[in-house]
């Protein structure tokens, strides 16, 4: 029905779909560490997955639906009454 033709250019066709799809995604994912950075004190890292897969290992989060949270409600109030190193205090 189809030729070698058609398979070689719907082939092409899609590698070249991903491609930019993944490529957008990832530009999207740099300009947004590249924004935290600009805007705030307060840096992601820039392997964040790798970050919170540790933190996952390590117990410190959890993964509840699609998003992460704190594991132990004593952390995260720790983590929020301290100061940041390096950071401005508020007007």
């Amino acid at each position: 029905m189809f030729g070698p033709g058609y398979g070689l250019a719907a082939g092409l066709m899609a590698g070249l779909w991903f491609g930019l799809m993944i490529g957008l995604a990832g530009s999207w994912y740099v300009a947004l560490l590249a924004c935290t950075r600009q805007w705030n004190v307060i840096w992601l890292p820039w392997r964040l997955g790798r970050f919170l897969h540790w933190a996952y290992r390590a117990g410190l989060i959890r993964i509840a639906g699609i998003a992460y949270q704190f594991r132990h409600r004593e952390l995260q109030d720790y983590l929020a009454d301290r100061p940041l190193p390096h950071s401005r205090p508020a007007p």
